[in-house]
């Protein structure tokens, strides 16, 4: 993906904007988001090497610990947690065949940034002679670049430390009050900046009219509903393959993939002609200690574009989304962020809560060989799972549905990774499994679901 132009780094350790929103989830506003990231390993776990990349997270950026801000308008603080290295190896061998259910037990597991729980290692052998590795963490103290940073530092035996706490006192009551003074600022900043958008017509709506979804059938039980999580595994070069032969990138191939699924599930209206597809891009940056520093550009697939196939058509339409993402300024927002920042708990459950994505495609299309061999040299893949822990179907609906999907390519194998947070329209596991083998083959490719 092309780099979207960057900001200075802000390494206070202070909370970003989406560590402070995903940090209220696990305080009880929402569902706490974790993502979940799985080593499926070709022979039995290593011990050994496990211990010693836990030992190595729990000395790193991921191993964190929120302080609360006392300050009015001061962010708050992250610190490193200083935990024991949170692991467990499993006893017990798995059959291969109830692998999908382990790793959903695994992404339920407890995780709160406010006590430095932030992640959990774990591994279990598999009946086959082969094994699989989960390390679950908190969305709020790490996304895409941070993790992929930090667990090949631990792979390294490099860990980065976070700034520490400023001292008790008012030591700590001056340091918050210059952030706070700084937050102001930027909303200051922010209006002077917005003004001068309205004026260039350039300006994002602060409002945008609600979802319409056609009509669906309701979940036959909703109250025992939870987001089907599958992982379906595939030949790279095939993908390549079939990606060049539609006349463009695997990226584009994989946004015309999730898209249809969209469409396959009725979630886009039939009266709209295009369906949007938001697109992560990663702005982490060489010794960075940010937890998130992920931004989102979206593009909008035209239904004609999907029905032909056209990747080259949607390798353009991609490129201009990362173009515009990065030539955004701070007056195209609609809303200061550093003002949500410093509303009360009480104050921001009040608000509506913005709809999730219809679709997040996040594409890892090279992982670093530190990180991709991090938990053995024997990796067969990696893939990842993100999604609502323990959410229930009032939640997806909360959040208005959608789909979070990511590609990740470990050499020749690849896989798609999906969560659903449609209750009415993917109303089990067994359903996403068929929807996407049936995507997956009209492309002639070859899946293996587990």
């Amino acid at each position: 993906m092309p780099a979207a132009t960057r900001a200075p780094i802000d390494n206070s350790g202070r909370l970003q904007f989406a560590d402070d929103l995903f940090a209220r989830r696990h305080r009880g506003l929402g569902s706490p988001i974790a993502n979940q990231w799985i080593w499926r390993m070709n022979s039995p776990y290593d011990a050994e090497r496990l211990r010693y990349i836990a030992a190595g997270l729990a000395e790193g950026g991921l191993s964190r610990l929120l302080h609360r801000a006392k300050f009015p308008g001061a962010r708050d603080l992250w610190t490193n947690s200083d935990r024991d290295p949170s692991i467990e190896l499993y006893d017990e061998v798995l059959p291969v065949a109830e692998i999908t259910g382990w790793l959903q037990e695994r992404h339920s597991d407890h995780l709160d940034p406010h006590e430095g729980l932030t992640y959990r290692l774990t591994a279990i052998n598999l009946d086959d002679g082969t094994s699989v590795v989960s390390m679950l963490l908190a969305h709020a103290v790490g996304d895409g670049g941070s993790v992929l940073d930090a667990v090949s530092r631990a792979s390294r035996g490099e860990p980065l430390r976070l700034p520490p706490a400023p001292a008790k006192g008012w030591t700590r009551v001056r340091a918050e009050a210059a952030d706070s003074r700084a937050q102001w600022r930027a909303v200051r900043d922010w209006t002077k900046a917005r003004r001068q958008a309205k004026k260039d017509g350039t300006a994002a709506l602060a409002t945008k009219a609600p979802r319409v979804y056609p009509e669906a059938t309701p979940n036959p039980a909703p109250e025992t509903w939870r987001m089907p999580r599958m992982i379906a595994e595939f030949d790279t070069e095939a993908m390549t393959k079939i990606a060049a032969e539609h006349g463009g990138s695997t990226n584009a191939w994989f946004i015309n993939v999730v898209a249809d699924l969209l469409v396959r599930i009725d979630h886009v209206p039939v009266d709209r002609g295009d369906v949007p597809v938001s697109l992560p891009m990663s702005d982490f940056q060489p010794g960075d200690v940010r937890s998130n520093s992920t931004r989102v550009a979206m593009v909008e697939v035209p239904r004609d574009v999907l029905e032909a196939r056209d990747l080259a058509a949607i390798k353009k339409l991609s490129k201009a989304a990362y173009i515009r993402l990065g030539q955004a300024g701070p007056g195209l927002v609609p809303v200061p962020l550093a003002m949500m920042q410093m509303l009360p708990d009480a104050v921001l459950d009040k608000l509506p809560q913005p709809p999730a994505a219809a679709c997040m495609a996040s594409n890892l299309p090279q992982l670093p060989d530190d990180y991709r061999y991090a938990m053995g040299e024997d990796v067969r893949l990696v893939a990842g799972l993100a999604g609502y822990q323990n959410a229930t179907a009032q939640d997806a609906y909360d959040v208005g549905g959608g789909i979070i999907s990511w590609l990740i390519q470990s050499g020749p194998r690849t896989t798609l990774n999906l969560v659903a947070a449609e209750p009415d329209r993917v109303p089990d596991l067994d359903f996403l499994e068929n929807l996407v083998v049936e995507e997956l083959g009209s492309w002639g490719l070859s899946v293996e679901v587990w």
